[in-house]
């Protein structure tokens, strides 16, 4: 197979604004769901001489840390979840005559790089001289494979340049708990890391290790082999095993050794200790028999599907089409595909944030995976399932009698937020998951998934808000209301009825009762204990739902009582003090009219039907000035709004600059890792914005609004068991069904029936 490397799918470090190292390490990171392999310098491993952050990640591999707290208070989290640092399969030892990368300062110097997303291979030139003037290029090449995802494969040639000399390759991965020499000062980073154990396994005909957490009780296991000229498995003088190659290298003639990985799934550790052995063999197999490039043109066979399926092409607008591509790319190097993870905020490549799992995952990155990718969609939602069992435990933890109480941020279920205002007080985060069931099962008419798991959740979620609101008197009616809660903006925390929140429960209520008659007299409904008493207790309660809104300016207020807080004009605020909770106190955001990110608008860009056009523009005149958009999340959500309210100007640039949050580092953290909920809420722009998908319509709903810069937009999407692609241009749509049944659609209000026999169409609009 030869795949044809084009441009438009690469992206080079000498089209990059900045070249700062952390920030390089983050965008040319590999991963593939399962492992993640920052892009640190290849001689860094743990020698403090060099600057840099290495790290190896196995998503879901994490280990705990105690919270230290001011005054601690019943129900506080005891403990965090921090996604453990493993030893860099990146490093390499080089010795030069005497001179020893491990002992002497090599200055490495970065010649280029280029990330091919069509295959998943990064390629990497550096140049590196000795202390005593010796000069190398190193060329690098590694993956991380899609096809099998416990494979890491990495190549190394070494060209003398001005030298003729004896030369030693070592590869040894004798530590862990990677040390890192970067620090920061960011609230919004999780510098913690667990403590590690690394056994060597002898018996072998290869380094195998064992890597097992303290507290958490995890493991496990890593194995490698090589292969280049004059390589040998040895043992070094602290008998760990490895390999190495000693030749005599001559001026300009380039020496080629690789080395294939495979990296275990997380066990348990009693397991992980016990079944080594049969471990290990599964792992042995995934690498033995085969090379490097076997291995990466079976993950670039796999990636040739994912672009065949997920790619938007955009004509007449180059480097959005980049940076769109970039953004799938990292979102799938990101998504946990084995039923048991999801996808960390940072994705993995990089410990920000420790690897949890927010609400990011369903509101922003899997309506992409559900409309490209069902199959692997539906792996990310049974991690909530996963852990519906964690949930019910925490809301019996915190007093109540029922329900499921899900994490504001974890890795394991349970809640890992230090920060409860901002943390567990987004209680939303129970209609987020169940708001994805329901727009996964509305897509995919997945009849298995929401009987055998998809409606407990619903259910055990609404359960736990019936107890969290109450039904109150408000303005002479009797209302269910939702107080002491935090929306998705996390400068105004701790109100009563925020909109946002009671607008995702009522819907979260409305899903109960619309499934409760299908599941009436089922084994199901006997397990749950659904009586008609408690259906009618959720139906009151979703009828009677406040939601704020001011009479006078028409609009929804975002929490009751918004209107009478303090009014911060942004406009007078210091460039340098954003993002505000960087330099204000909570409490001086807490009683201010100002906005970290999209909250009632999210509402809106969510559930648009049922609004006029006037409203929804009302909304966004009044949120649009007090947003700071400090959120990487904000930005897409308000140029979806911005499209659908004709304000196409500013929906193009919210959109440019949401699809660019890490390209252009545009909030300065990229180097702590990608902004995954960023990635996705940029498919979401093109898809809701521009193509104007509506969801919760009663069919499947189209309303384009293409930006003038573009001249066509081209995207495929999976719709009840079928394939179809759309082609939208300035003032028509073309729609093919590619496999399936078909159905009825509407573009542009316009009913279209696609079947196999009229599987084309073309619609004006």
């Amino acid at each position: 197979m030869r795949i044809e490397q084009r441009p438009e799918f690469q992206i080079h470090l000498q089209n990059l604004k900045s070249k700062e190292q952390l920030y390089l390490e983050t965008i040319f990171s590999v991963a593939n769901g399962h492992i993640g392999v920052r892009d640190s310098n290849p001689l860094q491993g743990n020698n403090p001489n060099y600057m840099g952050t290495p790290g190896l990640f196995i998503n879901g591999f994490y280990d705990y840390y105690q919270i230290q707290y001011g005054e601690k208070y019943t129900g506080y989290p005891v403990n965090d979840q921090v996604i453990n640092r493993l030893c860099d399969p990146r490093y390499i030892q080089i010795k030069i005559g005497e001179e020893d990368s491990a002992v002497d300062y090599f200055k490495v110097e970065t010649v280029d790089k280029n990330l091919d997303m069509q295959t998943g291979l990064l390629h990497e030139i550096y140049s590196v001289t000795t202390p005593q003037g010796k000069i190398f290029n190193l060329i690098v090449e590694s993956f991380a494979s899609v096809e099998s995802v416990n494979v890491y494969g990495i190549k190394y040639g070494v060209v003398p340049i001005n030298f003729d000399d004896e030369v030693e390759i070592i590869k040894v991965h004798s530590y862990i708990n990677q040390a890192t020499s970067a620090t920061v000062s960011d609230v919004r980073v999780n510098e913690a890391q667990g403590h590690l154990q690394l056994d060597f396994l002898d018996g072998y005909e290869q380094p195998s290790y064992l890597v097992t957490t303290y507290k958490s009780q995890q493991g496990s296991l890593v194995t490698f082999n090589g292969d280049g000229p004059k390589l040998s498995y040895f043992k070094d003088e602290s008998n760990h095993w490895g390999y190495h190659a000693k030749y005599q290298a001559k001026k300009g003639t380039q020496k080629e050794f690789e080395f294939l990985f495979s990296i275990g799934d997380v066990y348990p550790l009693v397991n992980a200790r016990m079944y080594a052995d049969q471990y290990l063999v599964k792992l042995n197999e995934d690498i033995k028999n085969t090379s490097f490039k076997s291995e990466l043109m079976a993950s670039a066979q796999v990636w040739q599907t994912f672009w065949l399926h997920s790619d938007v092409e955009i004509d007449g607008d180059p480097q959005v089409q980049l940076s769109l591509r970039f953004n799938f790319f990292e979102l799938y190097q990101s998504a946990g595909k084995d039923s048991h993870t999801s996808i960390p905020a940072k994705g993995l490549s990089g410990s920000g944030y420790g690897g949890h799992y927010f609400w990011d995952t369903e509101i922003f990155m899997l309506p992409f995976f559900i409309y490209t990718n069902p199959e692997l969609a539906k792996k990310i939602l049974m991690y909530r399932y996963e852990t519906l069992k964690n949930s019910q435990q925490q809301a019996t933890q915190f007093g109540f009698k029922g329900g499921a109480m899900y994490a504001w941020r974890t890795i394991n279920g349970y809640e890992a937020s230090a920060y409860w205002p901002a943390g567990t007080a987004q209680i939303h985060i129970n209609a987020d998951i169940a708001y994805a069931i329901e727009q996964y099962y509305e897509v995919t008419k997945d009849d298995d998934f929401l009987n055998d798991y998809g409606y407990e959740i619903i259910v055990e979620t609404a359960r736990f808000y019936m107890e969290w609101g109450n039904f109150a008197e408000i303005d002479g009616k009797r209302r269910f209301v939702i107080n002491r809660v935090t929306g998705p903006d996390e400068y105004s925390a701790v109100v009563d009825n925020n909109y946002f929140t009671n607008k995702m429960v009522k819907f979260n209520f409305r899903m109960v009762q619309k499934y409760a008659k299908r599941f009436e007299h089922t084994d199901l409904s006997n397990r749950l204990g659904l009586s008609p008493e408690e259906l009618e207790r959720i139906q009151e309660a979703a009828d009677s739902m406040y939601l704020p809104f001011d009479e006078d300016n028409k609009i929804k207020l975002q929490y009751q009582n918004f209107d009478q807080m303090n009014k911060i004009d942004l406009a007078k605020i210091d460039n340098n003090d954003f993002p505000l909770l960087l330099h204000y106190h909570p409490l001086m955001l807490y009683r201010s009219q100002v906005n970290k990110q999209a909250d009632t608008i999210l509402a809106d860009v969510l559930f648009p039907q049922g609004y006029s056009d006037d409203e929804l523009k009302r909304d966004f005149d009044f949120y649009e000035p007090i947003t700071t958009h400090d959120s990487s999340l904000s930005q897409a959500v308000f140029a979806i709004a911005a499209a659908r309210v004709g304000k196409n100007a500013q929906s193009y640039s919210f959109f440019t600059q949401a699809i660019e949050t890490d390209i252009q580092n545009s909030h300065h953290n990229t180097a702590n890792g990608i902004h995954a909920g960023s990635l996705g809420a940029a498919w979401e722009g093109v898809f809701y914005g521009f193509a104007g998908v509506v969801n919760n319509a009663e069919i499947f709903s189209m309303d384009p609004k293409l930006p003038a810069q573009w001249n066509s937009v081209k995207f495929r999407i999976f719709l009840y068991g079928s394939e179809y692609i759309f082609a939208i241009y300035e003032h028509e749509v073309h729609v093919s069904l590619l496999s399936g049944k078909g159905s009825t659609i509407k573009i542009a209000g316009a009913k279209c029936e696609l079947d196999s026999e009229s599987p084309d169409q073309v619609i004006k609009y």
